[in-house]
């Protein structure tokens, strides 16, 4: 299929300006990698990779001269600058996380069919706390109708360098990638479904605190723990909800005081446990703790055009949570979400927690606690990922 003015334009512009955004990746990440770099000549595939933050599509790019096709959530096109960069220079695949889109579907055949390779994140959205997420079921069902190869990057220490919910980064990131073959045309015709997407969740699947026991790497970030309200919504120690801040290194709770601290390699220091991976799955064995409770805090209100691709602002809400429903107001308007009917919810970056409520697309901003509504939310409707 012949390629179009746009799809030339981007292949020129993103030629021009890739070696500037590797030299602006470089002052916050070390790349070191391992195995082969893909050359422009080599046939189109689907490459596949794990989701560490908005980084992602250039650390797997940075070893590939193949031009590549990116899927990306829709919600991500909100902000202009993004949209312009996603949309018409690197001809991004806009895609809602969570729906059966049939022009995505089509926009992918018709890259492959061009030349291009297919740029996929297989779990849908970047960890909060260091281990790779389920993926979508439909992955396998789309890598077997593609008949092409599929490539893995495998990325290791993106996480522990930037961790989704902090204020503050490391400004000395360093972050492993590792290039190879996941699946022939071939295998791909001899593999169920199921198998398909077995073999993906394995491959894909890290854990940033294992990788970091043997690297042991000082990534120098400072006051480690502020930001970390946004993954942690309960206390261990003492069951407080929403009680959770941070104060320089220290996890700090409103009720019972500090309850750990992050040390210069990212673990926690006095607190069971050593890791947020594994502070994550006892929080959430105390969800429905957290459902029978009651909270409020603020955020920006939006509401998106999904057809213009803009998200309207009417300014700062508080959200009231409470017997399973959220409640948005400003004193003079007010909004309310059953957690049962709320679809596709998604945070985004780590400011951002969207879903669509009755064919309405709603977008909370500058949001200190999206993931607690997003556990909320797959705890009682179950996974979103079909």
């Amino acid at each position: 299929m012949k390629r179009s003015v746009a799809d030339i334009f981007s292949d020129i512009a993103l030629f021009f300006i890739r070696p500037i955004v590797y030299v602006l990746m470089r002052r916050e990440i070390k790349i070191i990698h391992e195995g082969p770099v893909i050359k422009q000549s080599h046939k189109p595939f689907i490459l596949i990779s794990n989701h560490f933050n908005t980084w992602d599509a250039f650390v797997v790019s940075r070893h590939m001269k193949k031009n590549i096709r990116f899927v990306a959530t829709e919600i991500a096109f909100l902000d202009f600058s993004k949209k312009i960069g996603m949309k018409h220079l690197a001809r991004a695949i806009m895609k809602r996380v969570g729906k059966h889109e049939y022009k995505a579907t089509k926009r992918i055949f018709n890259a492959l069919k061009q030349g291009y390779a297919i740029g996929l994140f297989p779990e849908g959205d970047n960890t909060f706390y260091g281990e790779t997420l389920d993926i979508y079921t439909s992955t396998g069902k789309l890598l077997k109708r593609t008949g092409v190869d599929v490539i893995l990057i495998k990325q290791q220490g993106g996480y522990i360098s930037q961790p989704r919910w902090a204020d503050y980064f490391s400004t000395r990131g360093i972050l492993h990638t590792k290039t190879s073959t996941l699946f022939t045309v071939d295998e791909l015709k001899q593999l169920s479904v199921a198998d398909i997407n077995k073999r993906v969740k394995a491959a894909i699947y890290n854990n940033d605190y294992e990788w970091q026991k043997e690297q042991m790497i000082d990534f120098r970030r400072k006051k480690r723990a502020e930001g970390i309200e946004r993954l942690v919504y309960y206390c261990n120690n003492c069951g407080g909800i929403l009680t959770v801040h941070g104060e320089g290194h220290d996890i700090v709770c409103d009720d019972c005081g500090t309850i750990g601290t992050i040390n210069e390699y990212e673990f926690i220091e006095g607190n069971t446990f050593d890791n947020l991976v594994d502070y994550n799955h006892f929080q959430y064995q105390h969800i429905d703790k957290v459902i029978a409770s009651e909270f409020s805090f603020p955020v920006t209100f939006n509401i998106v055009n999904t057809a213009k691709l803009k998200n309207k602002s009417y300014g700062t809400y508080t959200v009231y949570y409470k017997d399973q429903t959220i409640t948005v107001s400003n004193g003079m308007d007010t909004h309310v979400f059953e957690l049962e009917y709320i679809k596709y919810p998604v945070n985004t970056m780590r400011h951002s927690f969207s879903f669509d409520y009755e064919g309405v697309t709603y977008n909370f901003t500058d949001i200190r606690h999206q993931f607690v509504l997003y556990e909320m939310c797959r705890y009682l409707n179950g996974s979103y990922k079909e």
